[in-house]
């Protein structure tokens, strides 16, 4: 595979933009050298972030910060991607204290098949944050499109699986960025002990995935969006360790812009997804 360079990264997730701008080229695609003198192909490059990581050290102190930051950032985009809204948040814990994974994750996956027959429209889709409470026990956040079913035949089918336990059934139409609602339920820093070498949430097969974009593409996306008088909903700028440069990035969130420019917005996601 070449090597390819770029400056600007966007992922387009439903109606969020998130534009990363370094300071220096960040690469991507390489192949092993077999030469004795250093390139940029004896290196290991961050598939998320690009950044280029020298040494075995930095990769092994990188990895568990890195694979936290990966998580929150595919859980935030497929969230966006996938939900609205108008979808259900639901929260599922247990009475008895619960504390091996791989155990609750069997309930789970139970509690799952059983909910997919109450969805006869259209299939279950659901996106599942995996958290552990004070005393230790695993419960799940989980926002899926789940149709008109009745609170208690919910909280039935789960204590079919867990025994005693309680389910918690919310509305979020008042919130207008999904993706961060739900990843304030994950770690804030470093990965969870418990969580290391495990899936840090659950989700169905078949979610859409956001789409990324590098280089002249992504440069196109946030020239357009700049035309057309978008405002920048979050921005921060920090410096990046590994590449020694400055990281600018911005969101923008299509859904706050005015009614009166909601065509222009639909013209610019299209061309997005193409």
């Amino acid at each position: 595979m070449s090597l390819q360079l770029y400056q600007t990264k966007v992922f387009v997730s439903g109606n969020v933009v998130e534009v990363y701008q370094y300071g220096l080229p960040i690469a991507r695609g390489y192949e092993r050298s077999t030469s004795s003198t250093p390139s940029i192909s004896d290196y290991d490059i961050d598939l998320e972030t690009g950044e280029i990581l020298s040494s075995p050290e930095e990769r092994k102190l990188s990895s568990r910060a890195q694979s936290n930051i990966r998580a929150r950032n595919n859980l935030r985009r497929l969230a966006l991607m996938n939900f609205t809204n108008k979808s259900k948040f639901l929260t599922l814990t247990t009475k008895e204290n619960i504390t091996d994974l791989e155990q609750s994750n069997t309930h789970f996956k139970a509690f799952i098949r059983k909910l997919k027959k109450e969805c006869k429209d259209e299939p279950l889709k659901y996106l599942a944050v995996i958290e552990f409470q004070k005393r230790g026990a695993v419960h799940y956040h989980m926002l899926c499109n789940l149709p008109y079913v009745r609170v208690e035949k919910i909280r039935t089918l789960w204590r079919s699986v867990v025994g005693e336990g309680n389910i918690d059934l919310q509305r979020i139409d008042h919130v207008d960025n999904i993706g961060a609602y739900v990843i304030k339920y994950m770690t804030k820093e470093d990965a969870d002990p418990r969580l290391i070498g495990k899936k840090m949430y659950q989700c169905s097969k078949g979610l859409t995935k956001p789409r990324e974009l590098i280089g002249a593409e992504a440069d196109k996306i946030l020239s357009q969006l700049q035309q057309n008088g978008k405002k920048i909903a979050y921005s921060n700028s920090y410096r990046s360790k590994h590449l020694d440069c400055e990281v600018v990035y911005s969101e923008y969130n299509l859904d706050r812009q005015s009614n009166k420019k909601q065509n222009l917005d639909d013209s610019i996601i299209s061309k997005m997804h193409l």
